[in-house]
């Protein structure tokens, strides 16, 4: 017997009168009630719904029925519990009216804790009970019958009885639940649901409702108990149902239950199909995906749109291009759908498998375009080094009428970056604006990295002031502004300002703070950023332990940098090169090759960084002969074309072991042009051995590579100040003046109690300089007293020599110097750090300095790191 939807679900519906017992009204007490169950195939949207109901009587004379009677204790006919043929109920005395009457038995994927609140079972309990419950289910054989127990006692506990309960009572109770389900108060509802009477049946409208909020909300525990209240019923082969199970445990990424779900349907449909396909497909089972497709073909299953372009998000996230290119060719042999949406996903699987080609005929051949379709492309283009392409699309979208969105808008930003066209970044912005996007966040995030790359940290800024709603992101790429800027102090100050924010720094950011610390020497704010990324369990992250070895490194603390390098799990070429270059860096040559060598026995294949690292080390400790052999085994033996770094490392090597006329034939014979790297060093070692006729032809060459770079013209007029030549000197710096080299302003840090304090030379702002002053000159007296000599000679000026010492006396590493003299304890090591590179005089004068301090410098300039102890330099005055 068919009935509309509108029938079966309206509660206290009447039986015909034709379907009543000849003596409904004249013996009462001693009737019978026979209620049949029926199959309802209820078409519902898209759904083909199977639900069974039960026919109800309007009311019941006399008394309602008795938990003895519930329970069979009297001499009556049983209820008959079937999914079937429907449940009877039969009594003596049946009073009361009652609502879509449900017989069942929950059984409960939880355990109550003390407090009475729901508390999950273990694992295997939960998974054991869930799908063996419905298994277990009694059916009882109709006929008369005494002292049979139905169910166990549990039911005396969760559920009222029938005699409790009139039908205005249930019928509150019902739309409380539903109440409750739309305010998400799901416990609430499971409570009151579990609370009726067995003879209570619910609506198959608010078990979906139930399933859909337990979806939303994650909820998989009570999505179980609703799961197993339906098998309870056997509802569990209803296709309307059953779709929104499966659909509860897509969102709640339970995979195995959704297909325990799916394979329970008798019936299954195309909408059942495509949703344990995208189960499959959102939780990364893309295989598992593509085989239930080819199962559902097998089954004479047509897909829909939606089916189509799920399988094929499938696809392209497995590079599974051949599979994509069947369903392509079904779709133009019309054996499955297609429209705007499948077209879309065409065109993305196309792209991910980097067949931009393929990608741009599906996109031509598309009647109707999107958004979707266009954002596609223009990301797509965008991406693969197309970016003209990818700024011709975007304006071509507007052409045909179709509005951008945040993703479009960010993919025409990354085609700007990658230009380097600053005019159509802002003409992008300026459509950002006019379309209401400059306050979401992924787009103003964009903006913030593209003026970053053009150097406008200032607009970067702006965008970043007025960002309503900012995510780790948008701090990060701020700081990554600032860092690229040389702001390292804007950098910490904004880490800081993020952290009172309560934002939670990820990897990235990590990366971008450790930098900053690693520039400014800031040791002490490094290291507790370094507790912050253990307490995150980052430490063991290879890309975050290069940058903590790098930090230390550059802090000085080469200890630090080894225990974090010991600490790093599972090496790669990069961890172990860059502890090679700390070594390196800080002159420990033969550590630095000990690890090499240790490298190699671990079968890492070194890269072109490895070797310039490890040449690096050769040159500072001497080590000629190992210097050429790994330079000669570079092409021979790893397969590395020398390049214009490796090359000026060994001009490097000859050069600091005076072997000048070598490096020069080098120079001469190598088959790469020399870049300004190369002619930096064979600069230095000429004025490190007082070699003015190459030094000038390097200068020269210095010069013509790079006219706007100030150290070849100060290390050229140091030689000739040496030498007496004012004139030469006053023709440099004309020759400075018409290439607008303008000499950079030498500043020096040091971090005191997590502040970084910078000083200029003669400086005279810091609010302590009378104390540092009169500290430097007590200081300045003991050196004197010591053997040191002024080196008045490389000062740049034609100057009485008093005024010479006392230019180069108020330098600003040795202003830095006494400062933290002042401010830390006594023989602690103190941390410069100097944007140029160190004159002759400051590096002699803080050798003294170490051996009267009793303390350990360490003074990073722009060159190398230098490590003063008991007046000896880690150089080797050399550098």
């Amino acid at each position: 017997m068919q009935l509309s939807a509108s029938k079966s679900c309206t509660y206290g519906s009447q039986l015909p009168e034709e379907s009543q017992p000849a003596q409904f009204t004249t013996d009462l007490h001693r009737r019978k009630r026979v209620l049949q169950a029926h199959y309802l195939s209820l078409q519902n949207d898209n759904a083909e719904r199977e639900l069974i109901f039960v026919k109800r009587p309007v009311a019941f004379s006399g008394k309602t029925l008795s938990r003895k009677l519930e329970m069979g204790v009297l001499e009556v006919d049983p209820p008959c519990f079937s999914a079937t043929k429907g449940t009877s109920l039969a009594s003596d005395s049946c009073p009361g009216t009652f609502s879509d009457l449900f017989v069942r038995k929950p059984v409960l994927p939880v355990k109550d804790d003390k407090e009475g609140g729901l508390a999950p079972l273990d694992a295997e309990e939960d998974l054991h009970r869930f799908h063996s419950s419905s298994d277990k289910r009694p059916v009882v054989p109709s006929g008369r019958f005494q002292g049979l127990t139905l169910e166990p006692p549990l039911l005396d506990k969760l559920r009222a009885t029938s005699e409790d309960l009139s039908l205005a009572e249930t019928e509150v109770i019902l739309g409380s639940i539903k109440e409750n389900i739309i305010e998400g108060n799901l416990k609430t509802a499971l409570e009151q649901l579990e609370s009726l009477p067995i003879e209570v049946r619910i609506n198959s409208d608010i078990l979906s409702l139930f399933l859909k909020q337990c979806g939303k909300t994650k909820s998989v525990h009570v999505g179980r108990r609703i799961h197993n209240y339906i098998k309870m019923q056997g509802l569990q082969h209803d296709t309307f149902l059953g779709n929104h199970i499966i659909n509860m445990y897509r969102h709640c990424k339970d995979t195995s239950s959704a297909k325990y779900a799916f394979d329970d349907i008798h019936r299954k449909n195309v909408i059942s199909w495509t949703i344990m396909i995208s189960a499959y497909a959102h939780n990364g089972q893309y295989e598992l995906a593509l085989q239930l497709f080819n199962d559902m073909q097998k089954d004479n299953v047509r897909p829909d749109k939606v089916t189509v372009s799920t399988i094929i998000t499938a696809c392209s996230n497995i590079s599974a291009r051949d599979q994509g290119r069947e369903i392509h060719q079904m779709i133009i042999d019309g054996k499955l759908e297609s429209d705007v949406v499948v077209e879309s996903a065409l065109v993305n699987m196309y792209v991910k498998s980097n067949c931009l080609e393929e990608a741009q005929k599906v996109f031509d051949s598309m009647r109707s375009r999107n958004v979707v379709s266009w954002t596609t492309m223009i990301l797509a283009y965008a991406q693969n080094n197309q970016e003209k392409k990818a700024l011709n699309l975007f304006e071509q979208m507007e052409v045909f009428g179709v509005i951008p969105n945040e993703f479009t808008l960010v993919g025409a930003l990354s085609a700007c970056s990658r230009l380097r066209s600053l005019a159509d970044g802002l003409n992008v912005h300026g459509k950002a604006v006019y379309h209401g996007y400059e306050s979401h966040i992924v787009l103003g995030n964009a903006l913030i990295h593209m003026y970053s790359k053009f150097g406008h940290w200032d607009l970067g800024l702006k965008v970043f002031s007025k960002m309503p709603m900012k995510d780790v992101i948008s701090w990060t790429s701020m700081l990554d502004a600032y860092t690229e800027e040389g702001r390292t102090k804007d950098t910490l100050q904004l880490f800081e300002e993020m952290n009172w924010e309560g934002i939670i720094p990820d990897k990235v950011t990590f990366l971008s703070i450790l930098g900053a610390c690693a520039d400014l020497l800031a040791l002490e704010q490094g290291k507790r950023i370094h507790a912050s990324i253990i307490s995150r369990k980052l430490h063991t992250d290879q890309m975050v332990g290069c940058a903590l070895i790098h930090m230390y490194g550059r802090c000085g603390s080469v200890e630090s940098a080894r225990e974090v390098f010991d600490n790093i799990q599972n090496h790669n070429v990069h961890t172990w090169t860059s502890m090679i270059s700390v070594y390196s860096q800080h002159g420990l040559s033969r550590d630095a090759l000990i690890l090499f060598n240790e490298m190699l026995k671990e079968d890492v294949k070194p890269n072109e960084i490895t070797f310039v690292s490890v040449l690096s080390a050769c040159s500072h400790g001497g080590f000629i002969a190992e210097a050429f052999r790994c330079f000669n085994s570079l092409k021979r033996v790893f397969d590395i074309t020398p390049t214009a770094e490796h090359y000026a490392c060994m001009v490097d090597v000859l050069g600091r072991a005076g072997f000048l006329k070598e490096a020069e034939e080098l120079l001469k014979k190598m088959p790469i042009s020399g870049d300004v790297v190369i002619w930096r060093s064979m600069l230095s070692a000429c004025v490190a051995f007082n070699d003015t006729q190459r030094a000038k032809w390097a200068a020269e060459e210095c010069i013509k590579l790079q006219p706007g770079y100030s150290a070849p013209y100060v290390m050229l007029s140091n030689i000739f100040v040496a030498e007496d030549q004012w004139e030469e000197v006053a023709r440099i710096q004309r020759i400075m003046d018409i290439n607008g080299v303008k000499m950079q302003l030498g500043k020096s840090s040091i971090e005191i109690k997590d502040k970084i304090h910078e000083f200029v030379v003669d400086d005279q702002a810091h609010p302590q300089i009378e104390q540092i002053h009169a500290e430097l000159g007590t200081l300045s007296k003991k050196m004197e007293e010591c053997g040191y000599v002024p080196m008045v000679n490389t000062v740049l000026h034609d100057v009485e020599e008093e005024l010479k010492t006392y230019m180069l006396k108020y330098h600003s590493e040795r202003l830095a110097i006494v400062f933290g003299h002042m401010m830390t304890p006594s023989k602690s090591t103190l941390r410069i750090v100097k944007n140029l590179r160190m004159c002759f005089d400051c590096h002699c004068a803080i050798k003294y300095m170490s051996k009267i301090l009793e303390r350990e410098i360490i003074v990073r300039d722009s060159y190398c790191s230098h490590h003063f102890k008991d007046g000896v330099c880690s150089c080797l005055d050399y550098w």
